[in-house]
C-alpha cells in the first residue's frame, strides 16, 4: 500500500515511536513528529537524519509487542440491517448496476451508527473505493471521517489504520507525504492485522544493510502477530508460511498456511490441497511428512474453488469458520456440506427486509434521516 518515500522511511519511524509512546495519535501529534521530520536544523532532525550510529541506537523505538484486535459482538437489530443490504451489495458486485449500490447506503449508515463496526469498516471501504454510488468526491471524505470518528470509539486500532489511508488519499485536513505513517504503525501497536503486516513490510522495504538483522527479527514479529489474530491478515500469513518452507520446518508453514487461508488468501489453500496429498513422488511436498489426507486436500481445495472464482466479495470475503471445516491433524474431520459461511449466505435466500418500523427506530436513536441514513 504504502511504497512512497521510502528512503526516509525509518528516519520518519524512529520520530514518529517516541512521540506515540508519549500521547494519543491525533492531529497536532501528526505535525509535531512530521515537524522535526522536515526540519533538520533541530537537534533531533540532525542526528536522526544525518548520522547512522544514532540510527542505530535508536533501534530500539521500532520494538514491538504483540497486541491483537478485539472485536465486539454486533448488535443484533443493526445487524439486520447490515446482512440485507450486504447480501444485495454482493449480488451487484459482479455486474455493478448503476444506482443498485445508493439504494442499500441508508441501511449500512443505520447500522454503523447503532454501533456496527463490520456495516461501518463496509460503509468506508464503499465510500472510498466504489464507483458505483452517486455521492461526489467532496462528500465521500466528509461522509468517510465521519464514520471513522464513530468507529474510533469501537474499534481504535481500525480506526487508525483508516485515518493512515485517509491522509495517503488526500482526505481530511493537510497532512505532509509521510503522516500516514505514523498512523500505520499506530495501528500496528494498537493490534489491527493488517497495519502490523503493511508495517513488516515496509521495514523491509528500507535500503539499510546494518539494520536488516533487526528489522527482519521485528517483520518476522510483526506478520506472525497479525497471521494469529482472530481475524487474521493473509498475506502475514502467507509470507510466514514461506519463511518456514525455506527453513524446512513444514509442521509451522502449515499452521501458517492455514491461517491465511482464513483471512480468504486463495494460493495458501491451494497450498494445503497439495500438502496432503503428493501421489507424485516428484511433488514438492513429499518431503513434508504431515501423512497424506485426500480428504483434507479436498476439501481445502473446494475452498480454494470459491475464493478463486469470488475475488469481488472482498474485503469482506474470508473463511473464519475453516476449524469448524477442516481443523488441522491431529484434530479429526467433522461432517460438511462443502460450503464455507459466506458461501452459503451468497448463494443462500435474501434475509428479510427489515421492517420500515425498525430502520426508523434505529435511525431516529442515532440521530439519522430513516431515508437516507445521513444525519438530520
Amino acid at each position: 500500500m504504502k511504497n512512497k518515500h521510502i528512503p526516509s522511511l525509518l528516519s520518519t519511524i524512529l520520530v514518529s515511536m517516541p512521540l506515540l509512546a508519549a500521547c494519543d495519535v491525533g492531529r497536532e501529534l501528526a505535525r509535531s513528529a512530521m515537524d522535526i521530520v522536515r526540519n533538520p536544523q533541530t537537534d533531533v532532525g540532525k542526528q536522526v537524519l544525518g548520522s547512522s550510529s544514532y540510527k542505530r541506537s535508536k533501534l530500539k523505538n521500532l520494538e514491538f509487542t504483540c497486541v491483537k484486535e478485539q472485536f465486539p459482538s454486533l448488535p443484533q437489530e443493526a445487524d439486520q440491517l447490515y446482512r440485507y443490504a450486504l447480501y444485495h451489495d454482493f449480488k451487484n458486485r459482479w455486474l455493478p448496476k448503476p444506482g443498485v449500490l445508493d439504494r442499500y447506503l441508508p441501511y449500512y449508515r443505520i447500522a454503523a451508527a447503532n454501533g456496527h463496526w463490520q456495516a461501518n469498516l463496509t460503509l468506508q471501504e464503499i465510500l472510498l473505493k466504489s464507483k458505483d454510488i452517486n455521492i461526489e468526491t467532496r462528500e465521500r471524505r466528509g461522509e468517510g471521517i465521519y464514520w471513522n470518528e464513530k468507529l474510533m470509539k469501537i474499534l481504535p486500532a481500525s480506526a487508525h489504520y483508516w485515518w493512515s489511508l485517509y491522509i495517503d488519499v488526500g482526505y481530511g485536513p493537510k497532512h505532509g507525504a509521510d503522516d500516514s505513517l505514523i498512523y500505520l504503525r499506530k495501528a500496528a501497536d494498537l493490534g489491527n492485522a493488517k497495519a502490523q503486516s503493511e508495517v513488516a513490510e515496509l521495514l523491509m522495504k528500507i535500503q539499510d544493510d546494518s539494520s536488516h538483522t533487526f528489522r527482519l527479527g521485528l517483520t518476522n514479529k510483526m506478520r506472525t502477530c497479525a497471521a494469529n489474530q482472530d481475524r487474521p491478515d493473509g498475506m502475514a500469513g502467507r509470507m510466514m508460511a514461506a519463511t518456514f518452507d525455506n527453513a524446512k520446518d513444514y509442521g509451522t508453514a502449515v499452521n501458517f498456511y492455514h491461517q491465511a487461508i482464513k483471512a480468504g488468501e486463495t494460493s495458501s489453500a491451494y497450498v494445503l490441497s497439495r500438502v496432503f496429498t503428493f501421489n507424485d513422488p516428484q511433488s514438492d511436498f513429499s518431503n513434508w511428512g504431515v501423512g497424506e489426507d485426500q480428504e483434507r486436500s479436498r476439501r481445502y481445495y473446494q475452498i480454494n474453488n470459491f475464493l478463486s472464482k469470488s475475488g469481488h466479495l472482498k474485503p469482506e470475503l474470508n473463511v473464519h469458520d475453516l476449524d469448524e471445516i477442516v481443523p488441522l491433524p491431529p484434530a479429526k474431520l467433522p461432517s460438511w456440506d462443502g460450503k464455507i459461511a459466506i458461501q452459503r449466505f451468497v448463494e443462500g435466500p435474501a434475509p428479510a427486509k427489515p421492517s420500515d418500523e425498525l430502520v426508523r427506530r434505529l435511525a431516529q436513536q442515532a440521530g439519522l434521516d430513516p431515508n437516507t441514513g445521513l444525519p438530520k
